[in-house]
């Protein structure tokens, strides 16, 4: 019911997670597989008690991951973790001071994990030929950046992404960089 989709990182601990993420009525969540536990460390407060996947959809994301092959290993590890969870945001970063994305290893990634039967959801540029080529690859969304991430800056190329929804046959996610309320509703 809800658009809006939540990270679980930054937070505290988990009680501040499931109250940010109740307070904003989202039913996605969004998880760094490398910086959050959700069993790949037994006996450490795991994410899947605070955010039971029965109420939440939960979308393993490969934040962190600087190469193709370490974002479809990562995935592969969310799903063996998640039973067979075949939903995932895929980001494969470019740079560490403005968390770009890499588009040649991204796209590399995603026709990996498309091949793997995963459902793949990613985070890129806003160039709409890239975001097509994604689409092509079997990506079931796009989620070009609006800024970078972090930054809040707001969306920075409105035409970029008009050109990428007019063009796109899969649901386009603005992603990274909303900053206000407005941005979120633009």
């Amino acid at each position: 019911r809800s658009r809006l989709l939540v990270g679980t990182g930054k937070y505290r601990d988990f009680e501040q997670t499931r109250a940010a993420v109740d307070a904003s009525g989202a039913e996605i969540v969004t998880v760094a597989i490398r910086r959050t536990n959700i069993g790949q460390e037994p006996g450490q407060p795991s994410l899947l008690d605070a955010l039971p996947p029965s109420r939440f959809t939960y979308l393993p994301n490969t934040a962190g991951c600087y190469s193709a092959d370490d974002a479809v290993r990562t995935l592969r590890l969310a799903r063996e973790l998640l039973d067979g969870h075949d939903l995932v945001k895929l980001e494969v970063l470019g740079d560490k001071e403005t968390l770009f994305p890499n588009m040649p290893e991204t796209l590399k990634a995603a026709a990996t994990l498309v091949k793997d039967g995963f459902k793949v959801m990613v985070y890129c540029s806003d160039d709409p030929i890239q975001a097509r080529m994604l689409e092509d690859l079997g990506c079931v969304a796009v989620m070009p950046l609006a800024s970078l991430i972090g930054s809040g800056m707001g969306i920075l190329n409105p035409w970029n992404l008009a050109l990428i929804i007019a063009q796109a046959k899969v649901p386009v996610l603005v992603d990274a960089g909303v900053g206000t309320a407005s941005d979120a509703a633009i």
